[in-house]
C-alpha cells in the first residue's frame, strides 16, 4: 500500500491484540502515511476450547486504553467496535475441529464493510514470519478466508469493493515486538492456551506460538 490516496480513506483493523494485530494497530495509528484516516477497530471474542478470550480480551481492553491516553501523539483516532463468536456448543460433536481464526475474521470483516460502505480497506496482521515458514497450509488457509471475504460482499453493489491490507508484512515478529512501546508489548497476547492464575493470566510456554516467541520475549503480559 503507498501513501497516494491513503489520507482521508476508513480502515477496518480487525484486532485480536495478540503481536501481529498490535503491530498493525500501531502502525496506523503512528505512521505517518496514514494520516488522517478513518479507523474501525474490531474485536472478536472468539469462545471455543482454547479458552483465551479473556485473556485477549483483556490484551485488548489494556493496549487500547494505552493509545486513548496517549493520543496527542498519533496521526488518527479510532471507533471501537466488538463482537462474539462462540462454538463451545461443538462440545457434544465430539470432534477437536473448530473454524479457524482467519474464516471468522473474514467473515466479520465482510459482514462489518456491508454495514459500512465508507470502508476502503481491511488491515489484517500477516507478517514476514508468516511468509517464510515452512507451513504451506497457512497460505491455503489464507486464500480461503479472502474468499470468504468476497462471499460474504459478492451481493454489494458498489463500484469498488474493499480490500485486505497487511501493514506489517515485511516485518518479522521480533522486529514488530521491538517496535512496540514497551507498555504495549507487555500487555500484548500470543498464547494459544492461556493459564489462568487467582491473580494473573500466563501462557502455557508450550503452544505453537508460545514457541514462536520465546527467543525474544522475556516477560510475561503485565495483566
Amino acid at each position: 500500500m503507498t501513501n497516494k490516496g491513503v489520507s482521508g480513506r476508513t480502515i477496518l483493523c480487525m484486532y485480536s491484540g495478540g503481536i501481529d494485530s498490535t503491530g498493525v494497530l500501531h502502525q496506523l495509528l503512528t505512521d505517518e502515511m496514514y494520516k488522517n484516516i478513518k479507523l474501525i477497530v474490531h474485536h472478536i471474542h472468539i469462545v471455543n476450547r482454547e479458552n483465551r478470550a479473556r485473556a485477549e480480551a483483556q490484551a485488548v481492553s489494556s493496549i487500547l486504553k494505552y493509545y486513548k491516553d496517549n493520543k496527542d501523539n498519533l496521526f488518527s483516532s479510532f471507533l471501537y467496535t466488538e463482537s462474539i463468536f462462540n462454538t463451545t456448543g461443538f462440545a457434544p460433536l465430539g470432534s477437536n475441529r473448530f473454524p479457524f481464526d482467519m474464516d471468522v475474521c473474514a467473515f466479520y470483516a465482510g459482514n462489518i464493510c456491508a454495514a459500512r460502505e465508507d470502508i476502503n480497506y481491511v488491515a489484517m496482521g500477516r507478517t514476514k514470519t508468516d511468509l517464510e515458514g515452512t507451513d504451506q497450509s497457512f497460505s491455503l488457509r489464507m486464500d480461503r478466508a479472502q474468499k470468504i471475504f468476497k462471499s460474504v460482499l459478492s451481493l454489494e453493489k458498489r463500484d469498488s469493493l474493499p480490500e485486505y491490507i497487511f501493514p506489517m508484512v515485511s516485518y518479522s515478529k521480533k522486529q514488530i515486538w521491538n517496535l512496540l512501546p514497551k507498555q504495549v508489548r507487555g500487555n500484548t497476547w500470543w498464547c494459544r492456551r492461556p493459564v489462568y492464575l487467582e491473580d494473573r493470566t500466563i501462557p502455557c510456554g508450550k503452544c505453537e506460538t508460545c514457541q514462536t516467541v520465546k527467543g525474544f520475549v522475556k516477560q510475561e503480559p503485565e495483566f
